[in-house]
């Protein structure tokens, strides 16, 4: 469920605002999922599965493919490579992001009364 949310979050946050809506979003589910073992895992591969739908849904809308060798071009990437960087920056981003999260929650466990 967690994972679910985390993608729908993504999207949504993604399609209204755009892509610097990664870190903020990871970061949040970091906090709120502090305690699910390897959270920032799952907010990278949620992240990245909302940023392929969006470009999967652009794709069926126009000329994705056109825009995105034009694209590989002016960065002077080939297209692989250029595939590769799209599926990377969600993935850093996010999981980055949600690890500070849950490293920024305070743990109850540790806090002992001595």
């Amino acid at each position: 469920m967690f994972f679910l949310a985390a993608v729908i979050l993504f999207v949504a946050a993604e399609f209204v605002i755009g892509w610097w809506t990664l870190p903020v979003i990871g970061l949040v589910l970091g906090l709120v999922g502090a305690r699910r073992k390897g959270v920032s895992v799952q907010v990278g591969v949620a992240a990245v599965t909302a940023w392929l739908t969006l470009f999967g849904w652009t794709a069926l809308q126009g000329e994705l493919g056109i825009f995105m060798h034009s694209l590989a071009v002016s960065m002077k990437l080939a297209p692989v490579m250029l595939l590769a960087v799209i599926v990377a920056l969600p993935v850093l981003m996010a999981s980055a992001a949600a690890r500070l999260g849950a490293g920024l929650r305070p743990e109850s466990s540790a806090v002992t009364p001595s």
